[in-house]
């Protein structure tokens, strides 16, 4: 029994299990955000069958609900990116935040002042900014190549094989 428990108690074992059950709980939280985003999407559809029904349908009025359920698609495949490489891609990130950047725009435009556009052109040239500077600019960890390569060490092993030669 003790031996058991000892073995149980490595540092290795907990940091193995308790990784394991964080990734479970994280994967939970992931799955219900995905079914909150399927509910929204399903909402957001029913929002705009009920516009389009109605008699006096402005186009004015539709185009923020389209924007809306583009954002909840982007969203969606952030999650699926997510689920199968387990990391963030911030492109898709900056993408969705621009589509929501310019839904905001075409719902509030007509109310803005001069200075809400200048803070408007900021946001967008500094999201513009985050979204091609890495992809363009940065090279890539699978792109690079170090120009100055050492000289292979001379290990005992090699040694005795080009004595055996």
């Amino acid at each position: 029994m003790i031996k058991k428990l000892k073995v149980l108690l490595e540092p290795q074992k907990i940091h193995e299990k308790l990784g394991d059950a964080l990734e479970f709980i994280e994967d939970v939280i992931v799955f219900f955000l995905i079914i909150l985003l399927f509910v929204l999407s399903v909402y957001a559809l029913h929002d705009i069958a009920l516009s389009l029904m109605k008699e006096k349908v402005k186009v004015y009025d539709l185009i923020p609900k389209f924007i809306y359920i583009f954002i909840l698609i982007e969203l969606f495949r952030l999650t699926i990116v997510y689920l199968k490489e387990r990391r963030i891609d911030t492109s898709l990130m900056i993408k969705t935040t621009l589509i929501a950047v310019l839904r905001e725009i075409i719902i509030k435009a007509p109310h803005f002042q001069p200075m809400d556009f200048v803070g408007i052109g900021v946001l967008t040239f500094i999201l513009a900014i985050m979204y091609y500077v890495p992809k363009y600019v940065f090279v890539s960890e699978e792109k690079f190549e170090l120009k100055y390569r050492p000289k292979k060490i001379k290990t005992k092993m090699r040694i005795k094989a080009k004595r055996k030669k």
